[in-house]
């Protein structure tokens, strides 16, 4: 099966404006098409950047394709009339693994472009861990992970509380 890439499936590339924690399918099926129709039917124009939540190299990393793959959405519309299609998803840019190039994960946090974060962590997830240092390239948690995002984020844009 021939793989897809940016090369052979021209199409639309949008500034990322979206940071994702994880990869998983309920992710790139709900959050990233919805994106995807967003970034098609309106001015919108986000593109997310995926960081990978556990330093493995399963599954293959969305890079391997240009962040590009495919949905298949089948049901009923709101009609009641059976659906099945199938879309190629571009929202997603890049796939970040932090504890590959931690430089850019936090660079990440600087960019003023960043308007939303998106997450499908569970409740198994949100816990804390008692290893986790701000000086961790990077922490363990998912919280850790937020948090060292936002307080590297802070700084540039002297955000205020109250």
């Amino acid at each position: 099966m021939k793989s897809l890439n940016r090369q052979d499936f021209p199409g639309p590339q949008y500034p990322t404006r979206a940071i994702q924690f994880g990869e998983g399918n309920f992710l790139r099926a709900f959050i990233d098409w919805q994106l995807d129709l967003l970034n098609e039917q309106t001015d919108l124009a986000a593109g997310v950047t995926i960081i990978r939540p556990i330093n493995t190299a399963f599954p293959p990393s969305l890079n391997t394709q240009d962040g590009l793959y495919t949905t298949i959405i089948r049901g009923l519309n709101e009609r009641g009339e059976a659906v099945s299609e199938s879309r190629i998803i571009r929202s997603v840019n890049n796939e970040l693994n932090p504890w590959q190039d931690f430089a850019s994960y936090l660079a990440l946090a600087r960019n003023p472009a960043i308007a939303f974060v998106f997450s499908n962590t569970t409740e198994a997830g949100i816990s804390y861990h008692a290893g986790d240092r701000l000086d961790d390239k990077p922490p363990v948690s998912f919280p850790a992970k937020l948090t060292q995002l936002l307080l590297e984020r802070f700084p540039p844009f002297q955000w205020r509380c109250g």
